[in-house]
């Protein structure tokens, strides 16, 4: 596959990175990068007079092996420290330490009931107003809030960032009590889940890491996709993005991030996740979805792997019934728990549990409400905070009700209520179960503990008091480390004087990175003036027509037309046809040019008009679109 042009690029100076040089960003790749340094430094231990130890090259030469022997040990000694200065940056980044444990244990012991009660429930408010969700916080001593995209304050057409901001701080505010932050959290994957948008750098789907993560293995030339060590490696983009999109929320006020998704998708046929999943296969899922926790970490933010037991592998919305999942363990274990086994082996802070029927783990119970799914979190290793998706979703409200199902999420092992349909009614609830003994005070005191212990971390995080995070200078050990390869990504935006990530400049790498040329004639131009839009949203029509007037094209009827496809729709005329969302449909288009392009953000336009004109496609699909299998693309 052919690199980057100059046009794709003209947004940033074109440059090759050294790996070393890549670790250095803000630390999030070194979990990726460093142990393959390790095995290089490290070789057999000098003598302690620093000569050989038997016959053979060296023997009876002791100034040289003197000077041989002072070499190895110092390798030896970098190669130690590289390996501590990893393994602390590795549990920084992978949630709470023993430390938090033990200050979450002793705090939540000095709780009520009432209080504990409080401490394991996330509400929700309906305006953009939040002072009743902080009165709220304050009075029954929530562990917090989650932001919906109607409580984000507009002006005009974009969100007011300077006044969500003041309401993110009064919902801290009402928790200052504590020597903990609150949960201000919001599901913000980018795509279409995004809460705030602009003026907040735009993501494109997270499938569009997937199509990156992909072109990129397809670059190197390696064809084999499903092998596990093929992929490794190939996920820097994804935590670099992550991190980004983290630390824009970190200074907004979010303390939590309810991302990324874990969930391995079935393609068409998956009615809830689609683009929201990096793709359809468990390996590539498994290392983006590690990426990304990691990357919010850094971030600053406290990250979520979504939908145990694996919501992409079912063909029913949860938000409005309870979907089936009839796979029996053998075929789980292999696809849609493999990226939570990852996630959960390297150090995960939160796994969110879905609303799922599974007979190979509890007939008929919705996973979040059946503890054989919560036993099932634990015996797979994870010790961090579970949550359940939100609690007022059809899926759970029809099989419990409103009251009842935030007290059956506790009893059976959640740690974490979201959005119960009332949050006093809730915390009543649960406060009157321990009362008369039906909820065990242990189980309750077992999940405050998490939860505190997860703010606590996300406390000392933010503030750059870890070995990683935002502002921590990566460790000497780490700067050092050079394996002398290349990157796996040839373009990668710098950080700033200050070190920071510069988001937008992130977000255009990832747009131009993942668009995919699914049929067509690869780095020839297809389009002939003047141009008309068809399909999409009025939004995504006015933003290509902008990025088609900047590239110097006229707008009218009589040359090419382009169709964009939005979610929901399926309709293919136009001579260029372009997803926006899930690359399926192109498998019905009859279009000669079909183009995915995951994402409507203006940088991810700009990337479509540059690839029409002519310039490398340099993602693949993530996904199988008709007979074409993930890893395809017409470059």
């Amino acid at each position: 596959m052919a690199t980057p042009s100059s046009t794709v690029l003209s947004a940033r100076r074109r440059r090759t990175l050294p790996r070393h040089q890549i670790v250095s960003l803000r630390g999030v790749l070194p979990l990726l990068l460093v142990p393959a340094v390790l095995l290089s430094a490290c070789g057999p231990a000098g003598t302690d007079d620093g000569g050989t130890d038997g016959d053979g090259p060296g023997a009876g030469d002791t100034e040289g092996g003197a000077e041989t022997g002072g070499e190895q040990d110092e390798q030896d000694r970098l190669a130690r420290e590289r390996q501590e200065a990893h393994e602390a940056r590795q549990a920084a980044l992978a949630g709470p330490g023993e430390r938090h444990r033990e200050a979450a244990s002793l705090a939540a012991a000095e709780l009520s009931t009432e209080e504990q009660a409080g401490q394991v429930l996330v509400g929700e408010y309906g305006s953009t107003d939040a002072s009743s969700m902080a009165s709220a916080i304050e009075e029954l001593h929530l562990a917090g809030a989650i932001v919906m995209g109607d409580n984000v304050p507009r002006s005009g057409s974009e969100a007011d960032l300077e006044a969500l901001s003041g309401q993110l701080e009064s919902l801290q505010d009402a928790a200052s009590a504590r020597e903990w932050p609150a949960v201000v959290a919001v599901d913000q994957e980018g795509g279409l889940v995004t809460r705030v948008g602009d003026p907040l750098t735009e993501w494109p789907s997270p499938m569009a890491y997937g199509a990156a993560h992909l072109g990129a293995l397809a670059e190197e030339g390696d064809g084999e996709t499903g092998e596990e060590d093929a992929l490794a490696g190939y996920d820097e983009l994804a935590a670099l993005g992550h991190e980004a999109m983290g630390a824009d929320l970190a200074q907004l006020g979010f303390t939590v991030d309810f991302a990324p998704n874990a969930d391995v998708t079935i393609g068409d046929q998956d009615a809830a996740i689609g683009s929201r999943s990096f793709g359809d296969g468990p390996e590539q899922v498994s290392d983006l979805a590690l990426a990304g926790l990691r990357g919010l970490a850094a971030g600053g933010v406290a990250g979520s792997a979504k939908h145990f037991p694996g919501h992409g592998g079912v063909t029913e919305d949860s938000h409005h019934t309870l979907p089936e999942q009839p796979a029996d363990r053998e075929e789980l274990t292999a696809r849609d728990w493999a990226p939570f086994q990852h996630v959960i082996d390297a150090g995960a802070p939160m796994i969110m549990m879905g609303h799922l029927d599974v007979p190979a783990l509890e007939p008929g119970v919705p996973s979040s409400l059946s503890a054989a799914s919560y036993s099932e979190l634990r015996e797979m290793g994870h010790e961090g905070v579970i949550v359940t998706d939100a609690l007022n979703m059809a899926a759970v409200v029809q099989h419990a009700g409103p009251a009842e199902a935030p007290v059956q999420a506790l009893e059976a092992g959640a740690d974490l209520l979201l959005m119960p349909s009332d949050v006093r009614t809730a915390h009543q609830a649960i406060v009157d179960g321990v009362e008369s003994g039906r909820v065990d005070q242990d189980r309750l005191t077992e999940a405050a503990e998490r939860v505190i212990a997860l703010m606590l971390w996300q406390q000392d995080l933010a503030a750059g008091e870890l070995d990683a995070g935002p502002g921590v200078v990566l460790p000497e050990a780490l700067e050092e480390a050079d394996p002398g390869g290349e990157a796996t990504y040839a373009e990668l935006p710098e950080p700033s004087a200050d070190g920071a990530l510069q988001s937008g400049e992130v977000a255009r790498a990832v747009a131009e990175r993942s668009i995919t040329l699914v049929s067509g004639r690869c780095e020839a131009g297809a389009l002939e003036d003047p141009i008309s839009i068809d399909g999409g949203q009025e939004a995504d029509r006015t933003r290509l027509a902008t990025a088609l007037e900047d590239s110097g094209h006229t707008l009218g009827d009589g040359g090419t037309t382009i169709r964009l496809i939005a979610p929901g729709a399926w309709g293919s005329d136009g001579d260029v046809v372009v997803t926006l969302d899930r690359p399926e449909p192109l498998a019905l288009a009859p279009a000669e040019t079909q183009v995915a392009l995951y994402g409507r953000t203006p940088e991810s336009f700009e990337a479509l008009v540059d690839v029409l004109d002519g310039a490398p496609a340099p993602g693949a699909l993530p996904v199988q679109v008709g007979e074409l299998e993930a890893g395809h693309s017409a470059c």
